[in-house]
């Protein structure tokens, strides 16, 4: 018998057993991977355009991660192009769920006193969101575009809504 004809049988019985292993059902891995959680993201401006930096503190609750924010970008971020919308009198109160402007006290800068802040610019409000969004992000272990933050006469919103 020549090697011709059994070939085509051959083949069959080796595409049979393929790897060896037959099918399974879906296997469980554990939790989906949740992205970055170690310390602390602040969310700065860079060309107009909102953008994140990891600070190593935290995670901090959302009243600290504001207060971080609120001292402006570091050196390092500023040489990365990093700046604030946030205005230098910006009197805030941070709650579980949002924000409010604090519009009961003036706020000495430079050595002169400013009236306090009435409304935000949507970059500086985007700030305040995404920061805000991403602490309370890390504290529950979920994406920050699943928290919403309650802006003043804005209603709530998400990080996402000023990207």
């Amino acid at each position: 018998m020549s090697a011709r004809p059994l070939l085509p049988l051959l083949l069959l019985l080796l595409a049979g057993t393929a790897c060896g292993t037959g099918p399974t059902g879906v296997v469980g891995a554990g939790e989906p991977a949740r992205g970055f959680t170690e310390g602390t993201r602040l969310y700065f401006v860079r060309d107009g355009v909102l953008v994140s930096a990891g600070r190593p503190e935290g995670p901090l609750a959302a009243a600290e991660a504001v207060e971080l924010l609120t001292g402006g970008p570091t050196a390092r971020e500023r040489e990365r192009g990093f700046g604030t919308a946030l205005p230098k009198n910006l009197a805030v109160r941070v709650s579980a769920d949002g924000f409010v402007l604090d519009k009961g006290s003036s706020t000495l800068v430079g050595g002169r006193w400013l009236p306090p802040v009435s409304r935000l610019s949507r970059p500086a409000t985007g700030q305040l969101v995404c920061t805000i969004a991403a602490a309370t992000a890390a504290g529950r272990g979920v994406d920050v575009d699943a928290v919403r933050v309650t802006v003043p006469d804005g209603g709530a919103a998400r990080c996402a809504d000023y990207r």
